[in-house]
């Protein structure tokens, strides 16, 4: 497996628990926002500019929706799991 580096690690922590491919998930975003795959890539690793929070909605909604939105994109680690009441 490649190193990713991402700002997210509960986003990266869960994206690995459940066998994500990073570079296909940031493809994926690219072609669905119009941007190209290293401005995505940028938005993971806070080199450009925050992630948009309707990227981080479509995201969850698609991949994750039993998780919440702060749980996934804390740019600090949070213990247990974000679930959705």
């Amino acid at each position: 497996m490649a190193n990713i580096s991402c700002k997210y690690p509960n986003f990266a922590a869960e994206m690995i628990r459940n066998q994500f491919d990073f570079v296909s998930l940031y493809k994926e975003v690219a072609k669905e926002n119009g941007r190209s795959l290293d401005m995505v890539s940028n938005w993971f690793t806070g080199r450009a500019g925050q992630l948009p929070t309707k990227v981080a909605f479509d995201i969850r909604d698609k991949y994750f929706p039993e998780l919440t939105v702060d749980y996934l994109f804390s740019e600090t680690p949070i213990v247990g799991i974000g679930k959705v009441d």
